[in-house]
């Protein structure tokens, strides 16, 4: 049976697009940061005009942009996400999105089945995180290098190392970056205690384990709202059948 998700159709495909056209305003508005102190006002004023217009623009719509990305379409994908999974655990329906196949475990009490959602779900977020982290972290590097270049010559205009290092301590690029290792790191963390908690009680009913499993679904859950990192797609679709077959392993090594 094909797998369907029309969580991810109808909230993350959204999501994933503005996430794409806030990166393109983001280097739009770097791009005119720069053109703004190049050209010569003197000899082109109209130019200079339009440039800067063109750079207010871009700038109002990047910050729009990021309003409504994260304030109204992370959220709410988010709480789609949290719905559809509750309600593949507990066998209700508080949403009416159709998911068919998007979890994989054979548990039946409601809490272990949501430990269960949760810790696939925490392995698919950390190891596609894994694979952004390793662009990530040489594009930060790089750009950290040219700031440091640009530092160290005598002759560059401060105002440009301003821009530069604007563009490089904005939430585009270095607090992106730093927020996808925190990310990787709480996520890598939860799924290690979801590992314990299988391998230390398989048919436990104890009020402290189930206590447990709510507190890890929280925790996964907060991790991700802070984090505000979309997984990408791209490496999801091209990972999807190798991390399934890792994932099918371990469930199996588990029991669950």
């Amino acid at each position: 049976m094909p797998q369907i998700d029309t969580v991810g159709t109808n909230y993350y495909a959204p999501l994933a697009l503005m996430d794409r056209i806030g990166g393109g305003l983001f280097w739009a508005v770097s791009i005119l940061s720069v053109v703004t102190l190049l050209i010569d006002k003197a000899a082109y004023p109209q130019a200079s005009i339009g440039v800067q217009i063109a750079f207010l623009i871009a700038a109002l719509l990047f910050f729009v942009h990021g309003l409504v990305q994260n304030l109204y379409l992370f959220p709410r994908a988010e709480d789609a996400r949290r719905r559809q999974v509750l309600s593949n655990s507990f066998d209700v329906a508080l949403t009416h999105e159709e998911t068919v196949g998007y979890y994989n475990n054979d548990q039946k009490d409601p809490l272990r089945r949501l430990a269960a959602n949760s810790m696939e779900s925490v392995f698919f977020t950390r190891s596609i995180v894994r694979r952004m982290l390793r662009w990530q972290r040489i594009t930060t590097l790089g750009y950290l290098v040219v700031w440091i270049a640009f530092m160290a010559h005598r002759q560059t205009d401060l105002e440009m190392i301003g821009v530069v290092a604007q563009a490089i301590f904005s939430g585009e690029i270095l607090g992106r970056w730093l927020r996808m290792e925190w990310l990787h790191s709480r996520c890598d963390t939860v799924f290690n205690d979801f590992n314990i908690l299988f391998n230390g009680s398989r048919k436990s009913q104890k009020p402290v384990d189930r206590a447990q499993i709510i507190e890890l679904f929280a925790h996964y859950e907060t991790t991700k709202a802070t984090a505000a990192i979309l997984a990408s797609t791209k490496i999801f679709d091209d990972q999807n059948e190798a991390l399934t077959a890792e994932w099918e392993r371990i469930r199996a090594r588990l029991g669950i």
